[in-house]
C-alpha cells in the first residue's frame, strides 16, 4: 500500500517525464521501434538519401510522359522501386551478419577452417528462420509485382497517346431513286427507215 508522500512523489516524477516535446525529438521518439523499415509508412527513411529519391523520382516522370491526371502512377512506381532497393539491402545485410554468425559458430564447434560450402549452408539454414529475412524477400517480391503492373498501365498510356487521331468514317448516303416520269405527251419510239428506191424517170416532166 503505497503512503501519501510515495504518492505525491510518483505523481511529481511522473510530470517530469511526458516524452520529447520539440518536433526533433518526436521525429527521434517515432523511430524508436523502426527495425529494417520493410513496413514503414515513410518513403525515405532517416538512413536512406531525399536525393537519391528525389532524382529517381524525376526520371521516372521524365520517362513517362503522361498526362497530368495519371503522373500519381509515376509516383507510386517510385515509391516501389525504392522499396525493392531497401528490401535488397535489407537483404544484403542480414546475408552478411548471418554468414559471419555461421562461421563463428562452425570454428565454436570445432570446425577450425570451415570451406565455403559449409559456411552458407549454415548460413542459410539460419536465414530460413530469421523472421525480417523473410520479410525482406516477401516484401520485395510484392515491389516487384506492383512495379510491373504500374509500367504496363504507364506503357499502355504512352501508346494511347502517341497514336494519331482514328479519323471517323464518312457518313453513307444511300443514292435517291431518279424522279418518275412527267404525264403528258409521249414520243413513239423512233423507227429506223430502211433503203428507199429513187423514183421512176417520168418522160412526161420534161
Amino acid at each position: 500500500m503505497a503512503t501519501s508522500l510515495q504518492s505525491d512523489t510518483s505523481r511529481t516524477n511522473g510530470a517530469l517525464s511526458n516524452g520529447p516535446i520539440t518536433p526533433e525529438g518526436k521525429a527521434r521518439s517515432a523511430q524508436n521501434a523502426l527495425k529494417h523499415g520493410l513496413y514503414a509508412k515513410g518513403r525515405v527513411l532517416p538512413w536512406e538519401s531525399q536525393q537519391d529519391y528525389d532524382q529517381l523520382r524525376e526520371d521516372l516522370h521524365n520517362h513517362y510522359q503522361v498526362p497530368e491526371i495519371h503522373r500519381c502512377l509515376v509516383d507510386q512506381l517510385a515509391s516501389e522501386l525504392w522499396h525493392i532497393q531497401r528490401a535488397e539491402r535489407s537483404e544484403e545485410a542480414l546475408l552478411i551478419d548471418n554468414r559471419n554468425e555461421a562461421r563463428a559458430n562452425l570454428i565454436r564447434h570445432g570446425t577450425r577452417n570451415p570451406t565455403e560450402d559449409q559456411i552458407l549452408a549454415n548460413t542459410y539454414i539460419r536465414l530460413n528462420t530469421c523472421s525480417s529475412y523473410v520479410t525482406a524477400l516477401r516484401e520485395r517480391d510484392r515491389s516487384h509485382r506492383h512495379a510491373r503492373l504500374l509500367r504496363a498501365e504507364l506503357e499502355k498510356l504512352m501508346r494511347q497517346d502517341s497514336a494519331p487521331p482514328r479519323r471517323s468514317a464518312p457518313a453513307h448516303h444511300p443514292t435517291p431513286p431518279p424522279d418518275p416520269p412527267t404525264p403528258g405527251f409521249v414520243s413513239p419510239p423512233r423507227q429506223t427507215l430502211g433503203f428507199v428506191p429513187p423514183y421512176p424517170h417520168d418522160p412526161e416532166a420534161q
